[in-house]
């Protein structure tokens, strides 16, 4: 490959090859491990590609070398070759990568520089030397994508996390890069923002753009990749293939590594749906596999329609064949809350909120974010909290953690009234970005902190905090810095360092965020172990699928006010009611409802543990 000119770089044909990647892999100072264990990609012009695997793989760790930041900005090594635009990374200079490539990553903080939106996405153009002229066009072209041009004129410091991410998305796209880089950029995104976002990625490609994505959530982007990368914990290379093949073939070693399937291949390898397990990753070293599978939920929707036997005998689950075809009652029933709910409903309060009114900002800039809150979270209940971006969701968990300050209305938490703006022992919250908490150099001190400052006795400490770098998988880090983790293992050492100590009341914004599949079925069931101890859980999150699964109740946000608090399975499988909240049902509801139509007779699934 030979150099290119930012020009040349930006009509690439059509399947040139834009950067390549030759068993490449980095080591960061201050470590041994190289990560990945050395991955051979080509990135092609109009192409797009997911990278993928558990946390701690090296995903994140790949696009840093495309974008020069590995090894120019963070010290590190690496080895192999990593060409971009015809230059070798380590030998190109900053213009060179910057007019070729533009990255998202998955703290959007860690982008903004500016105080006005307009500013931020017009910010590189000008570096760029782009003609005056056309920059502001620009910019607000792609605010527009993005659903952020309203708030042209806004601080994105008093934006939500969301949206702040919506204007670094719009900063990438401004750039018109030949390289757009992806690093789970919808993590902070409400459902219909992500699937509004990805909903771009085809336009992309077809301009000749090529989009590397990092992902965890597959459902909304899979049908628009072209090609799959898959790599396991220790940085191997699983796969590389489309996505079929990859998904089709590989599924099994994929689910085992911690990668989280597509929802149209989960249901399609359930022998309840009429599919099976595919009979991939066979014993004797040969893949039996099929690359015959669907990917999309449209997709799996006609395919398990056409699976299951119009009388229900192999309905989902086994559900529909003791249900009649249209005995709506019966699937109703099925997603009742579960025994033991009655009893939780008359344990004492951990959380009662009357009247909160949280207000944002300073003179004519004030505007009210919550208006008239009423809540209650009883002990030993997880409550998940949802809403588009800026609805106030995490508005709410500052100010039940006394970081918000709110005029009027009243909290107590344990019975004990709360004082607006003051943080106490009794409540504590996990950020929506791990680093803004961390205050130690490494991982064994930073779980050690809250119990020094308590005044916990040196062994004590010592017998705990071994035990929970074992629970949350991050013992071989015990003696890393906080800052140099994988953002799964950040997320994952931001939990662990408030459940050291005893709480009545413990809020999580977005605890599962950057978490691979098996990272977050276990971060979940240590909050599920909290529960059980008689500790209140609520938390937020953009995954509704995540809520379904897991949460007691759901409590809706819109624009700021509450305007339901339900079981879980009621609100999940209340789809005009999520609709009117700007949200969308867990993408197995949407499947099995598109299959419903299509003339299915099994009832709308909510959770996967119906199915089971």
């Amino acid at each position: 490959m030979t150099p290119a000119s930012p020009s040349d770089i930006r009509t690439a044909r059509a399947g040139s090859v834009l950067a390549r990647l030759s068993r490449a892999g980095v080591r960061y100072r201050g470590s041994n491990r190289w990560i990945p264990q050395g991955v051979s990609l080509d990135i092609r012009a109009g192409t797009s590609t997911l990278v993928m695997g558990p946390s701690g793989c090296g995903k994140s760790t790949i696009t840093l070398t495309l974008n020069g930041l590995v090894p120019h900005s963070v010290p590190s090594d690496y080895r192999g070759s990593v060409v971009v635009a015809g230059q070798e990374v380590a030998d190109s200079d900053v213009e060179h990568l910057a007019g070729a490539v533009a990255m998202v990553m998955q703290d959007p903080d860690s982008q903004i520089v500016t105080t006005k939106v307009l500013d931020e996405v017009c910010y590189a153009l000008e570096n760029l030397l782009v003609p005056a002229e056309r920059i502001e066009a620009r910019a607000m072209a792609a605010l527009r994508a993005v659903g952020m041009a309203e708030h042209a004129e806004s601080n994105p410091w008093q934006l939500s996390g969301g949206q702040r991410q919506r204007v670094v998305l719009a900063s990438a796209l401004a750039v018109e890069p030949a390289l757009l880089i992806l690093d789970e950029p919808t993590a902070n995104l409400d459902p219909a923002a992500s699937a509004g976002f990805y909903a771009l990625v085809p336009a992309l490609t077809r301009r000749g753009v090529a989009v590397v994505v990092v992902e965890h959530e597959l459902d909304e982007i899979i049908g628009a990749i072209d090609r799959v990368v898959a790599l396991n914990a220790a940085g191997d290379t699983i796969a590389i293939g489309s996505p079929e093949e990859v998904f089709g073939r590989h599924g099994r070693t994929l689910a085992a590594a911690g990668i989280r399937l597509p929802t149209a291949v989960r249901l399609h390898r359930l022998p309840s749906a009429g599919g099976g397990d595919s009979g991939d990753d066979q014993p004797g070293g040969r893949d039996e596999g099929t690359d015959q599978i669907p990917l999309t939920l449209e997709e799996a929707a006609r395919d398990l329609a056409r699976r299951t036997s119009p009388d229900g005998a192999r309905g989902v689950g086994g559900r529909a064949a003791r249900h009649g075809p249209g005995d709506e009652r019966a699937g109703r029933a099925a997603l009742s809350p579960g025994p033991g709910k009655e009893g939780d409903s008359r344990a004492p309060a951990a959380l009662e909120v009357h009247g909160l009114c949280v207000p944002r900002g300073r003179r004519r800039r004030r505007r009210p974010v919550l208006h008239e809150i009423e809540l209650t979270v009883r002990r030993g209940e997880l409550v998940a909290v949802v809403g588009v971006n800026g609805s106030g969701k995490t508005t709410l968990l500052r100010a039940l953690a006394g970081l918000e300050p709110w005029t009027s209305g009243r909290v107590a938490v344990a019975g004990r009234p709360r004082r607006p703006g003051r943080p106490g022992r009794a409540v504590t919250l996990v950020m929506q970005n791990p680093e803004h908490q961390f205050l130690e150099r490494t991982v064994r001190d930073e779980l050690a902190h809250g119990m020094r400052l308590s005044g916990a006795g040196h062994d004590h400490i010592d017998r705990v905090v071994a035990r929970t770098l074992e629970r949350f998988d991050l013992a071989e880090h015990a003696e890393s810095n906080p800052f140099l983790l994988s953002g799964g293992q950040q997320r994952r050492l931001s939990v662990a360092s408030v459940l050291g100590e005893e709480r009545a009341l413990v809020c999580l914004d977005e605890p599962t965020f950057g978490q691979d599949h098996h990272g977050a079925d276990a971060l979940m069931g240590h909050l599920h172990d909290l529960t059980a101890q008689g500790t209140g859980v609520i938390f937020s999150t953009h995954d509704m699928e995540l809520a379904a699964e897991h949460a007691d109740r759901v409590l809706v946000l819109v624009r700021g006010r509450a305007v339901t608090c339900a079981p879980a399975d009621q609100v999940m499988g209340d789809a005009d009611l999520l609709e009117r909240a700007g949200l969308h049902p867990p993408p197995l509801a949407r499947l099995t409802a598109a299959a419903k139509a299509l003339g299915g007779t099994w009832p709308v699934s909510t959770s996967w543990k119906e199915l089971m």
